[in-house]
């Protein structure tokens, strides 16, 4: 599954718990508020319950005009602080005030939440979670999505889903300006008769992902249902990646495939005897959802060239280093046995040429900030630090990682998203848009990389990964080198599809905290390298040796 880039609260937790605004008492606006909740939120902790509350009380007063979705979340911690703290109708009061403008948990959540027990008595309560609970119905849930996996869904399920995803992308997707020539509506009906056709549920999600496909964006996919994972992801345990116009493989993880004669360097020509670029045209590219050329060209020939069902067998011709072509047999594996093989993860290593090395190959966690703050004290005895996410698929944006990598404050991306107003349409006024404030966090204010940076970037490095190199390139703190990156980030809306598959839409158009346009185009690198076939057979990383020059002696 392609990475998911949502930004939850632990999220925001995470990167800005490393210091609030160092002004005493800011006023209540929206670039505030962050600092102030996460100063709230450790007062909570720390169980002083008034005083965390009358942090946030002057964002109640202030009201949500302007705030995002913050000040939501702002308002539930403070009932929780006000009722915890014995101030029940301030409790009420804020509460209603969140529930008002949408809320910020779940239905279930707020009427289980223990620190609101003393507000159960109050007869507004129960009537403001049965209010959040119809929202819920209504805004939260799709038509259908509870209906259990069967292997052929009836008709009107298949049209449910259709019509699920097609409605949420209407309203919500971020980039249909890339698309003019796009008629989503016409879309919509020409897929009518191809969802009624699908002779299985298997084949109906193969129908959803095209059509979620002619978005054109990494962030808006189609997820087929538990009992099908492993009959559209199974693969055979070697990696492929497009390099000189060639489907070459770079690394073979299975060790029964070493055993039949596979190398790294060899190139695929022919599936079931097919030209490879005409088989993977015909039957791959149209299902893959992607923002650029580079982004397409990876999940056709480097992520989904050799899928389907596990267990069944792919028929391949590859040519050796010695320009011999053989027939060969893959076998492709379960989600379970490809997780067995997987490599990668997060790798620190100090070259003998004193440059160090940082490889993250996702950012679903802080193990790569963990890695580098543990050693700190040779990255900055080194002559250099490259920080490698060529296949970073990317999880969370590191904020954390980058509050290492300078000492002045980090700026945030300029984010975009569709604005709607139902009483505005009625009056001829179409969606538009509307700009959220970027945050602005500190550096770490006790630990610092202190040498030169070089950032290694690939059409594979994706999502918060790319908000990595955003972030990185608008400091100006060092280069980067590789290729261009894929293309895509956002805040995609996740929602459920009948017969338990998912789905989600991209909700907005990032840019980097300096204005670049990095959505559909990708982040050209400071430095342009890429592997070659030759390369790649000899076991030597070009892109890091041209990294490593630029470091050592500026080349």
């Amino acid at each position: 599954m392609i990475r998911t880039q949502t930004r939850s609260l632990a999220w925001i937790l995470c990167f800005m718990a490393c210091g609030a605004a160092a002004a005493q008492s800011p006023p209540a606006t929206p670039a505030s508020l962050p600092g102030r909740y996460i100063e709230s939120l450790k007062l909570h902790q720390a169980r002083q319950y008034a005083e965390a509350a009358a942090i946030l009380e002057p964002f109640y007063t202030a009201g949500p005009n302007g705030m995002d979705w913050h000040w939501n979340a702002a308002m539930y911690q403070l009932a929780r602080d006000e009722a915890l703290a014995g101030n029940k109708d301030k409790a009420m009061d804020a509460l209603m005030a969140a529930q008002a403008r949408g809320g910020s948990v779940s239905a279930d959540q707020l009427a289980a939440e223990a620190d609101l027990a003393s507000l159960h008595g109050d007869p507004r309560f129960k009537p403001l979670v049965e209010a959040a609970r119809s929202q819920e119905r209504l805004w939260a849930r799709q038509p259908g999505q509870d209906l259990p996996f069967a292997p052929d869904l009836s008709e009107d399920a298949k049209i449910a889903g259709l019509s699920s995803l097609w409605a949420e992308a209407r309203f919500n997707f971020a980039f249909f300006d890339r698309q003019p020539e796009l008629d989503w509506n016409q879309a919509y009906l020409d897929f009518l008769p191809k969802v009624r056709a699908a002779a299985s549920t298997e084949q109906y999600y193969r129908v959803l992902m095209r059509f979620a496909a002619l978005l054109k964006d990494g962030h808006t996919n189609v997820y087929p249902p538990e009992p099908l994972r492993d009959a559209f992801y199974g693969r055979p345990g070697l990696r492929t990646q497009w390099v000189e116009n060639a489907v070459v493989v770079t690394g073979i993880d299975d060790p029964a495939l070493s055993a039949q004669h596979w190398r790294v360097g060899d190139v695929l020509v022919k599936i079931d005897g097919e030209d490879i670029r005409s088989y993977a045209e015909r039957e791959i590219a149209p299902y893959q959802s992607s923002s650029t050329a580079q982004d397409l060209r990876v999940r056709t020939y480097d992520y989904a060239l050799l899928g389907g069902r596990a267990g069944s067998q792919v028929h391949v011709t590859a040519r050796n280093a010695e320009g011999k072509e053989e027939n060969r047999v893959l076998t492709r594996l379960t989600l379970a046995e490809q997780s067995k093989l997987r490599t990668g993860g997060v790798s620190f290593k100090l070259r003998p040429d004193g440059i160090a090395v940082l490889t993250i190959d996702e950012f679903d966690d802080t193990e790569g900030t963990k890695a580098l703050l543990a050693n700190l004290s040779v990255v900055n005895a080194s002559k250099g630090l490259v920080i490698d996410v060529r296949a970073n698929g990317g999880g969370s944006t590191p904020v954390d990682l980058l509050q290492l990598l300078t000492r002045e404050p980090i700026r945030g991306p300029l984010i975009r998203t569709r604005s709607y107003a139902a009483a505005d349409r009625a009056r001829g006024v179409l969606p538009g848009w509307s700009d959220v404030v970027p945050f602005e966090v500190p550096a770490d204010a006790e630990h610092h990389v202190d040498v030169p940076v070089a950032v290694l970037t690939s059409a594979r490095t994706f999502s918060a990964a790319e908000d990595f190199v955003a972030m990185f390139g608008a400091m100006r703190r060092g280069i980067t080198v590789g290729e261009t990156t894929a293309g895509s980030t956002g805040q995609p809306l996740f929602f459920s599809l009948p017969g338990g598959g998912s789905a989600r839409v991209c909700t907005r158009n990032d840019r980097g905290p300096d204005g670049v346009v990095f959505e559909g185009v990708g982040l050209r690198p400071t430095i342009g390298v890429s592997q070659t076939v030759e390369s790649v057979r000899r076991g030597r990383d070009v892109v890091l040796e041209r990294a490593v020059g630029a470091l050592v002696g500026g080349k």
